[in-house]
């Protein structure tokens, strides 16, 4: 995973600006890595969630809930630039 963040992060570093999408459209050649990306993303923010309710301490639950929104902010964020961002995607 990390090699594809490092992938993705060279890849839009060196495009122009309004081509970024279309570089790692072409760099990737379909939509399946960004499936994966937000399975992998529901699947933390879920893993957090059932943490939270199962923490013995008031501390660790507050740690786990604060993760697992983030985590759904974080996915929220990934959606609408996958959507608005690159509609053709």
């Amino acid at each position: 995973m990390a090699m594809v963040l490092l992938l993705t992060a060279s890849t839009v570093s060196v495009a122009p600006d309004d081509c970024a999408c279309a570089y790692l459209r072409a760099c990737f050649g379909s939509n399946y890595l960004l499936m994966v990306g937000v399975l992998c993303q529901i699947n933390l923010a879920r893993l957090l969630a059932k943490e939270a309710v199962l923490a013995p301490t008031l501390a660790a639950r507050r740690y786990y809930a604060v993760g697992a929104v983030a985590c759904f902010m974080e996915l929220a964020l990934k959606l609408y630039m996958i959507l608005v961002l690159c509609p053709s995607a």
